[in-house]
């Protein structure tokens, strides 16, 4: 029974590898997070992380802000608040192209190591 587990970590006849060999293995980080863990905060992650975050929340700001305008009129509180929340819409489909370009910058030099 010790034999097949391994003597509790120890490898056994040279082929077979246990949990503690495989936990050294550092697989390659694909993740934004790790990225910027390991190459620290450049253009291009900062350009992912505000292309991203704010093409998510540009359609939601939008919809309110138009819902807002659905309600009470083009101008709220001297506000122009139709013509914002439909910049905001519009703004949408530019950011998120914008982050996902920066992603591909930033996997680009992984491709061309392999």
């Amino acid at each position: 029974m010790l034999r097949a587990l391994g003597f509790l970590g120890q490898e056994v006849m040279g082929t077979m590898t246990t949990a503690s060999s495989i936990a050294k293995e550092n697989p390659t980080q694909r993740g934004l997070r790790e990225q910027l863990l390991v190459h620290g905060w450049t253009w291009k992650s900062g350009g992912a992380v505000c292309g991203l975050g704010f093409g998510i929340v540009c359609p939601i700001v939008g919809s309110i802000l138009t819902a807002i305008a659905w309600v009470t009129g083009p101008e709220w509180h001297g506000l122009n608040v139709q013509r914002d929340g439909t910049a905001l819409l519009f703004l949408t489909i530019p950011l998120l192209i914008f982050g996902a370009h920066c992603l591909d910058l930033m996997d680009r030099p992984e491709k061309a190591g392999k």
